[in-house]
């Protein structure tokens, strides 16, 4: 935080200065408060009066200051962490859905199956059966646009990266997905670091989310990147390690409260997930197991990274897009 009382001996106009960046450091705290209180109390109702008391602000502005910081409003992001924690659970393990749903807070089972079925494209039991087994879909052209984009940015300056796309290349289990292998440039992050369960790490994107909005840190890119640097099959949960960031230009100050990760640029091959988060672990399967098996190219000692090219926030789960970038040794 700013020393506000060293501010007197400097003029007016610093002054302000240094009262705004207080200010808008304090509403980002607080958002960030409320974050952590809504995803530890996911069984439990949003209380505007208990929240607005985390958030230390009176019930009639947190509310507002919430929804323009986050484009949400604190039950809306309630349900949607519900969800995303019964779409992890029911792939995790074969309990009742019912038991799983309660765990989460939906009480209602035939009203949290309407309200998973409205959400996800399908009921919770077909979401488990085609979790473990069924088909990743195909990126529409759309997608595929944005996937050329962000490859362009991620180039080297001034020369077009050279790539080769591999695929779409099907395994005995017939998923079907492409891999891109092209040059990426390094990336600067500025976040905050998670360790336990990688499925976890939303609530300090949300949190990071919320202080580049309310702080304006100017962006390099319109992504968001996590890094994972452990692997969850080896290393136990609760061990496992990873970096929430943004990408921020090279000359940007590190704000207070904030860590720095750089990401080597170098060759890479990138694989689109389209899809819920929850099912991200099939795709890196696949990745390891099946692809990097007959790849020409073998894997970097360097933790992959995933590049998030929309937001939960306001995309459907299926429409979601989470590039894989998987380092690899130059040819």
């Amino acid at each position: 935080m700013l020393d506000v009382a060293n501010c007197r001996s400097k003029p007016d106009c610093a002054k302000s200065m240094c009262l705004m960046k207080t200010t808008q450091q304090r509403h980002a705290q607080r958002i960030q408060r409320v974050i952590d209180h809504i995803h530890d109390h996911l069984a439990e109702d949003i209380d505007s009066a208990t929240v607005a008391e985390v958030a230390h602000l009176s019930a009639y502005h947190w509310h507002r200051i919430y929804v323009a910081v986050t484009g949400e409003s604190a039950v809306a992001t309630l349900r949607r962490v519900r969800l995303q924690r019964t779409a992890t659970e029911l792939l995790r393990d074969d309990r009742p859905v019912a038991e799983i749903a309660a765990e989460c807070g939906f009480d209602n089972l035939q009203a949290f199956t309407r309200l998973f079925s409205r959400t996800y494209g399908m009921p919770p039991g077909r979401f488990r059966h085609g979790g473990k087994s069924g088909i990743q879909p195909q990126p529409s052209s759309s997608s595929n646009a944005r996937i050329g984009a962000a490859a362009d940015r991620s180039g080297s300056a001034g020369d077009a990266p050279e790539s080769e796309t591999v695929g779409p290349v099907v395994d005995e289990s017939s998923d079907a997905r492409s891999v891109t292998i092209a040059e990426r440039a390094p990336l600067r992050l500025i976040g905050l670091w998670h360790q336990g369960d990688y499925h976890d790490i939303g609530r300090v994107f949300e949190k990071i989310m919320a202080a580049a909005e309310i702080e304006s840190w100017p962006r390099s890119e319109t992504f968001t990147v996590g890094v994972y640097f452990d692997d969850p099959d080896v290393i136990p949960e609760e061990r496992c390690r990873s970096f929430a960031g943004i990408p921020v230009p090279e000359d940007f100050r590190t704000p207070d409260g904030y860590e720095t990760q750089n990401v080597p640029g170098g060759l890479h091959a990138s694989c689109l997930h389209v899809g819920p988060y929850a099912m991200l672990p099939r795709s890196y399967r696949w990745l390891y197991r099946e692809w990097l098996r007959d790849a020409a190219q073998d894997a970097r000692d360097e933790p992959c990274y995933e590049a998030y090219l929309n937001t939960p926030y306001n995309t459907p789960p299926a429409e979601l897009e989470t590039l894989i970038c998987m380092p690899l040794e130059e040819a």
